[in-house]
């Protein structure tokens, strides 16, 4: 598979479908523009103890890994398009808090509300583009193609907030909240509104994850990507941690994230092209 064949694949795709994929991108260069670098800037930058970074960056996570079924089913009743939107706004105004934060109250409160837009948009965002395509098919590709912006964003995103957080932490947030905010109005205008299906009465949520309590091989399968997870968090958890102790953290840092992108998105190549 050559260039070509991605370029037929994304000019086979609706404009909404093209704006969901770009997304990917988008979404991981202004998620990894701050990120990786909001525990030495806690530790170095704000003389934060230990436990504390650890507490901000415990609660972003949770907040929204441990909120996709809850922004899912939100999607569900209020519909994906205005989903979208206000989670992108809602991390415009999280990132934006984080990168002018200085004390831990103030500092939970951005990563509460980052995290819970992420847990707000991303199931949303999948679903929305599942739905743009018209085949089993159509859909591996432009779920292929997310993957690959994503990965580019994980790129791109070490390497701008390696330059902007040595100038300034509250610049990265500054320029990421206004990513953030630029995308919302994007999904706004560009993404249908579409009538919410399958309003179900009071009580009906609960019934729905009970059964999907109940699929035992769904629920293997979300234990294994569970420990993915866990592996993965360590990359922005423990390892900035030990990093910020060591001479050019900063730079060391984005080199990390870099070569982490690159692998991915090497890797991801082939797979797209196998299946």
């Amino acid at each position: 598979m050559n260039g070509a064949s991605y370029w037929r694949d994304w000019q086979g795709m609706s404009p909404a479908a093209r704006l969901l994929i770009t997304n990917g991108l988008a979404f991981n260069l202004g998620f990894y523009m701050m990120m990786p670098f909001l525990a030495q800037h806690m530790g170095s930058g704000l003389g934060l103890a230990g436990w504390a970074c650890g507490l901000v960056m415990g609660m972003r996570v949770f907040s929204q890994q441990g909120l996709f079924l809850l922004g899912g089913t939100l999607g569900d009743r209020i519909g994906y398009h205005p989903a979208i939107v206000w989670g992108c706004l809602v991390r415009s105004v999280g990132f934006l808090l984080l990168g002018w934060a200085e004390s831990l109250p103030i500092l939970l409160l951005a990563a509460t509300l980052t995290g819970f837009a992420g847990a707000l948009f991303t199931p949303c965002a999948q679903a929305y583009l599942a739905s743009e395509c018209h085949n089993p098919s159509q859909r591996q590709r432009a779920f292929a193609l997310h993957n690959l912006a994503s990965q580019a964003g994980m790129l791109l995103g070490p390497l701008v907030g390696l330059t902007l957080t040595q100038q300034s932490y509250a610049l990265t947030g500054l320029l990421a909240a206004s990513l953030f905010a630029l995308l919302g109005v994007l999904q706004y205008r560009v993404l249908p509104k579409r009538p919410v299906a399958n309003q179900r009465p009071r009580g009906a949520i609960l019934r729905q994850w009970g059964d999907i309590l109940r699929q035992r091989p769904f629920m293997g399968f979300t234990l294994l990507a569970g420990s993915y997870q866990i592996l993965f968090h360590q990359l922005y958890l423990a390892l900035p941690a030990h990093i910020q102790s060591l001479p050019d953290a900063t730079r060391l840092l984005g080199g990390v994230f870099t070569l982490s992108a690159v692998i991915g998105v090497l890797l991801q190549l082939p797979v797209y092209r196998t299946y």
